[in-house]
């Protein structure tokens, strides 16, 4: 059976930093961010996959810059790689203070599972990449799940002995 092909999908979301989103400091949790990030991320798996997605796997976390109380956050992300039945997406945060300027605060790429309504494991859409950056993206994701099975051999070899 040939998989359906289909253009990258996209998700993103507003909201301002409150004080119970923020440490000591005055500055965002990195874990609160995180979520965020996984929940914006998820929908776009879900967009593009049609199915239930499971995040199995947080790559290349980074931040950039401290997201302060009061500062207005976007969270986007976009389908960049698919296997048959995994994607990766891209999610980046920005941020804005009192101006509308744009300040690129995190960035991280989820890996993401399609699933059935029993938890099961199914195939999903090929991604179609044609433009210069589409092209550069894939290859960035190719190389994270390259990365990953590497990882995931390791914390099978963890697991079994119990290290």
């Amino acid at each position: 059976m040939t998989r359906l092909k289909r253009k990258t999908s996209v998700a993103s979301s507003s909201m301002m930093v409150f004080p119970n989103d923020t440490n000591d400091f005055g500055t965002m949790y990195g874990g609160k961010l995180i979520e965020i990030m996984d929940m914006v991320g998820g929908i776009c798996a879900r967009r593009f996959t049609g199915t239930k997605a499971v995040t199995a796997s947080i790559e290349d976390m980074q931040f950039n810059k401290p997201i302060n109380k009061g500062d207005i956050i976007e969270i986007s992300s976009k389908v960049i790689w698919t296997g048959n039945r995994s994607l990766i997406v891209k999610t980046k945060v920005t941020k804005e203070g009192y101006t509308e300027e744009k300040v690129i605060c995190a960035r991280a790429y989820f890996c993401f599972v399609a699933i059935n309504m029993e938890g099961v494991p199914v195939g999903i859409p090929e991604l179609i990449v044609e433009s210069e950056k589409e092209i550069k993206n894939y290859n960035i994701g190719q190389e994270i799940r390259n990365r990953q099975m590497l990882e995931e051999k390791r914390f099978q070899i963890e697991l079994e002995q119990n290290l």
